[in-house]
């Protein structure tokens, strides 16, 4: 596995040393060592969901970061190319539309720079695309939505950890909810995501894309409400945003197509808040023994 701080990776999650079969390796996308000849897969999810560096910067390192691990992969021989993408490469999702599916032809609004990681991801999938037609590399495409576990910040990047981060927090302060809390989300167990990547990665058709997250669609309010009442049931919640249904945000997958491989579908949100809050045992269903699929 290759990461920027091989020492520091292990020091912050100790718990992979028990894995004989994970190597960590120093390096970056920027400084990209050779891979081994005997590769014969890769996972490819390298990239920030947030970046303050820059918009261009952070087009550079999503697509050029994809490019300079493919090139890699043709030299070394590859066989298998999973590249990790996002549900953000559809655009907003229409109200009257419940599930999106890889068929929707929607896309990012290319004059709104808040589309930048939807578009980069989109110029990646290509990429992946060409590196199957022009030199026979079999690329399969997972695009996430929304997940929960213990590695979810606590920083305000995302409703779900900032709501555990008021519901555990000392003294009594209230659950605050950013917007309205009419924004409709979705959340899959960690390790269940996991899973599906190896799925994704063993089972998936070349040249195809997955869906990987839930279909099991919650508020922003409602989510806000489920957390405190199973870790802080006296906490107020408050609603900071105004009300305007007609900007109604929805984010939730259609993931037949990944679940037909043997990929979970559906997760338990009460799990899903334990894991996020940190009280939450190992999940042997997703372990490293586990099957890749079925």
């Amino acid at each position: 596995m290759l990461t920027r701080n091989a020492p520091a990776f292990r020091a912050r999650y100790p718990v992979q040393k028990q894995y004989l079969w994970l190597t960590t390796i120093d390096g970056s996308l920027s400084n990209l060592p050779d891979l081994a000849e005997d590769t014969t897969d890769v996972i490819h999810a390298a990239a920030d969901t947030h970046l303050n560096i820059g918009y261009a910067a952070w087009i550079d390192q999503i697509v050029n970061g994809t490019r300079t691990l493919l090139d890699a992969s043709f030299r070394a021989g590859v066989q298998r190319f999973l590249l990790v993408s996002s549900g953000a490469v559809y655009g907003p999702q229409p109200v009257s539309l419940s599930h999106i599916n890889e068929d929707y032809r929607g896309a990012p609004d290319s004059l709104l720079p808040g589309s930048t990681y939807g578009q980069a991801k989109r110029v990646a999938e290509q990429l992946c695309t060409i590196a199957k037609h022009e030199h026979g590399l079999e690329t399969v495409i997972a695009r996430l939505f929304a997940f929960g576990s213990v590695h979810l910040p606590h920083d305000g990047r995302y409703a779900l950890g900032s709501f555990v981060r008021d519901a555990l927090a000392c003294g009594s302060g209230p659950i605050k909810v950013a917007g309205d809390g009419s924004a409709v989300r979705s959340y899959l167990d960690g390790r269940a995501m996991a899973h599906a990547l190896v799925v994704a990665l063993v089972s998936g058709k070349a040249g195809s894309a997955y869906n990987v997250g839930s279909e099991e669609a919650v508020t922003i309010a409602e989510l806000a409400k489920f957390v405190r009442d199973r870790l802080s049931p006296d906490r107020e919640i408050v609603i900071l945003g105004a009300a305007d249904n007609t900007q109604r945000s929805r984010y939730v997958p259609d993931v037949s197509r990944i679940a037909k491989l043997g990929a979970a579908s559906r997760s338990d949100l009460g799990a899903v808040v334990s894991d996020v809050a940190g009280a939450r045992p190992l999940d042997k269903r997703y372990s490293a023994d586990a099957p890749a699929s079925g």
